[in-house]
C-alpha cells in the first residue's frame, strides 16, 4: 500500500506527536503477547471502560512513536494498522480521549461498541463539528489518516463550533447512525469473506470496502437475487473478477438476471 503521501506529510507537521492506531486482534494471541511485551512502554489501550478490560488484546491501541522516521517501518510491521494520528497530545492523555469513541449511543438510547476509527465511520463523525463530543473527541488532533485499497488517505475533520463542551458521550441520531451501519448484506459477505484466506491480504477496514465495492459489481450487473449477489461479491473477492467481467461470462449473467439460471449453478459450469 502507497505511504508516500502520508509520510510527506508526517515529516512536514513539525514537533506533533505521532500515534499509529491498530487492533491487537489482528495478531494472534502469542504474537500479541510478544508484541506487548516488546513495545509495554509505547503502548495505550482505547478500551478503559472497566467492562472492556478482558477484550483490551484484542481492541484498538495506540503505539506511539517518537521518531517521524520509524513510521513507515512501523506501518508495514504492525499487523491490524488502521490509523495514523498527528496531535499535540501525550499518546496516553490521546488513548483516553479518544476511548469515548469506542462506544457510542445509537438513536435508541442503547450503547455499541462500535470501531470508531474505521474510514467509513470516523469520516463521518468528524463532520459533527457542532457536537460537545467533536470538540472533546478531536481536540488537538492535526491530522487522522486510514488505509485504503489504493493508499493512506487524510480524513477531513471540521472545526468544532460547539462552546464550553462538556458532555463527551457521543451520541447519534438516526440520520447520521444510517450513515455509519453497515446493510446486513455488507456484514453477511464480510463475515463469509473474512473466513477466507485472501482476504487476510487486507486490512479490516479495506476489506469492507471491497466487500461493498463487489456487491455494487454485482447489482451493476444485473443480478437482483441476495444470495447470487453474495455468490457474485465472494468469487469477484477471491480472484473471479476476470472471469466475471469476461464478454463471455456476460450472456450468462443476463440469464441468471433474468431468472433463468442461477449464479451458482453457472459457476459451477465454469469449473
Amino acid at each position: 500500500m502507497d505511504s508516500s503521501t502520508l509520510l510527506q506529510s508526517v515529516a512536514a507537521a513539525g514537533e506533533y506527536r505521532l500515534s499509529l492506531l491498530f487492533e491487537g486482534g489482528a495478531q494472534t494471541p502469542e504474537a500479541f503477547a510478544v508484541f506487548k511485551e516488546l513495545h509495554s512502554s509505547e503502548m495505550y489501550s482505547l478500551y478503559r471502560h472497566p467492562q472492556l478490560t478482558e477484550a483490551q488484546n484484542y481492541g484498538p491501541w495506540l503505539l506511539n512513536v517518537k521518531h517521524k522516521d520509524q513510521l513507515g517501518e512501523y506501518i508495514v510491521k504492525t499487523p491490524g494498522t488502521l490509523g495514523v494520528i498527528v496531535s499535540t497530545r501525550s499518546p496516553d492523555a490521546l488513548a483516553i480521549q479518544l476511548a469515548s469513541g469506542c462506544s457510542i449511543i445509537t438513536p435508541d438510547g442503547t450503547t455499541a461498541l462500535v470501531r470508531f476509527y474505521a474510514h467509513h465511520v470516523i469520516s463521518v463523525l468528524a463532520q459533527q463539528n457542532e457536537q460537545d463530543w467533536h470538540t472533546l473527541l478531536f481536540h488537538g488532533i492535526t491530522q487522522w489518516w486510514v488505509p485504503e485499497e489504493d493508499g493512506w488517505q487524510s480524513i477531513d475533520i471540521a472545526q468544532s463550533t460547539a462552546e464550553n463542551p462538556r458532555d463527551h458521550a457521543v451520541r447519534l441520531n438516526d440520520e447520521i447512525w444510517q450513515k455509519i451501519a453497515d446493510k446486513l448484506e455488507v456484514r453477511s459477505v464480510l463475515t463469509q469473506w473474512q473466513k477466507m484466506p485472501v482476504s487476510q491480504h487486507f486490512s479490516p477496514c479495506v476489506q469492507r470496502d471491497m466487500v461493498i465495492k463487489a456487491l455494487g459489481k454485482a447489482k451493476a450487473a444485473g443480478i437482483a437475487t441476495p444470495l447470487d449477489q453474495k455468490i457474485y461479491a465472494l468469487y469477484y473477492l477471491n480472484g473471479g473478477k476476470k472471469v466475471l467481467e469476461s464478454e463471455e461470462m456476460q450472456g450468462k449473467l443476463l440469464e441468471v438476471s433474468q431468472g433463468k439460471t442461477s449464479l451458482a449453478e453457472v459457476l459451477l459450469r465454469e469449473e
